[in-house]
């Protein structure tokens, strides 16, 4: 503190004094100390919580977006092609739309893609001494994640050889052996194609690193995602939005409720992956409905699980369903009606858009009797460990996620 003197008398009259007198130090007292700390706690409960959601919120915005162009993707292979890319769920259906886009296909290009979707590993020794009709196509071997990688990754220029020409999909790996050009084990992945349709960020496809060796069927380019049995050296890759998280997933309309088996033991168009994060070690997902009423049974009742998938119209029933998992990176764990079980062992179930479940029982007599016991995704009452992480899945016909059109 500074206090200024009067001059004295002894001569000092004209000189003012100036004196620095020191107050008594005082700091916080505790009670102080103590509401400081409660203020600074109260604004950080406040908004740390908020900073969190506005990080969530922009990284599922920026997920949509990334969706957004995968669909773009297939509205301009659609434009190019004049039809929209097959999920791979029937043999038929892929060798139609090939014979179509590309007229001068050499057979040895269909021969080999049916011989990298058959039931034989690609290095059996039938491979290359059956006909490629004797093991019979697997709809799992290229399915509907790497169906989309397949399709928008760009084809080479070669009218002939679309997929092991010049920047096509996959790279003759010895171009001197006989049939090289249709053997599956002498083929990899090519990770620069020609004119992609969506350029998909590298560190995002499902790449194995590749040694410094030659090439060879087990030093190739392949996929990580190691889906499937019959083709663990998988040369299709994947596409995630986030690492470890599902692909991305597509749907082909004409396939939504095709049946790869049989009446008796139907193996219905789906996607399913093993994995640890979920409650079942299965995360999987199926086309998805609507809420628009479809067909109702000629007889008495629906007779088969495929004519009862006619009791309601699915989402996009003219071109295709694309979909993808929120930040929890899964679909759901509930895609049969014995979610315990391999997805493709039980009856199928699929959701609708209002959070109903439809399961196609062939005794059914209404499109009304389809409907499962679930409501607003909540599958708690099948699998009780289940987060229900379907809330949050995105698809190219809702906007934002199917957990915010709920009512």
């Amino acid at each position: 503190m500074m206090r200024v003197v009067q001059p004295t008398i002894a001569g000092d009259r004209n000189r003012w004094q100036i004196r620095f007198t020191k107050r008594p130090s005082e700091g916080f007292t505790l009670v102080e100390l103590l509401v400081v700390i409660a203020i600074i706690g109260a604004i950080a409960a406040i908004a740390i919580p908020a900073v969190g959601i506005v990080m969530r919120t922009a990284r599922s915005a920026a997920m949509r977006a990334e969706l957004g162009n995968m669909q773009s993707g297939i509205d301009n292979y659609l434009t190019k092609y004049g039809d929209y890319p097959p999920d791979f769920s029937s043999w038929n259906v892929v060798k139609r739309h090939y014979l179509k886009i590309f007229p001068d296909i050499a057979d040895s290009e269909l021969r080999l893609l049916y011989r990298l979707c058959d039931g034989y590993a690609d290095n059996d020794a039938n491979q290359m001494t059956q006909m490629p009709s004797a093991a019979g196509f697997d709809p799992t071997a290229l399915d509907r994640a790497e169906a989309l990688v397949w399709s928008l990754g760009g084809f080479s220029a070669d009218k002939q050889f679309p997929f092991t020409g010049a920047g096509g999909p996959l790279v003759v790996i010895d171009e001197t052996i006989t049939g090289a050009r249709e053997n599956p084990a002498n083929v990899e992945y090519n990770p620069t194609r020609n004119a992609p349709e969506v350029d998909f960020s590298p560190d995002r496809l499902s790449i194995k690193p590749v040694g410094p060796g030659a090439r060879t069927y087990t030093n190739r380019v392949l996929s990580a995602d190691a889906d499937g049995t019959n083709n663990p050296n998988d040369v299709f890759p994947t596409y995630s939005l986030k690492a470890g998280s599902s692909p991305i997933v597509y749907f082909d309309s004409r396939t939504y409720a095709y049946n790869h088996g049989t009446a008796a033991a139907p193996i219905m168009n789906g996607y399913s992956r093993v994995t640890n994060d979920s409650a079942t070690g299965y995360d999987g997902v199926r086309p998805v409905f609507s809420t628009t009423r479809g067909q109702d049974p000629t007889g008495a009742n629906y007779g088969s699980i495929e004519a009862a998938l006619t009791g309601w119209q699915f989402e996009k029933p003219q071109s295709y369903q694309l979909l993808s998992p929120g930040l929890d990176g899964l679909y759901g764990e509930v895609v049969d009606d014995v979610p315990s079980n391999d997805p493709t062992a039980d009856t199928p179930v699929y959701f609708r858009t209002d959070g109903r479940m439809i399961r196609p029982d062939a005794n059914a007599a209404t499109p009304d009797a389809l409907v499962w016991g679930v409501q607003r995704f909540d599958v708690t009452g099948i699998v009780s460990r289940s987060l229900n992480p379907f809330l949050d899945n995105t698809a190219n016909f809702i906007d934002g996620a199917f957990g915010d059109s709920l009512e």
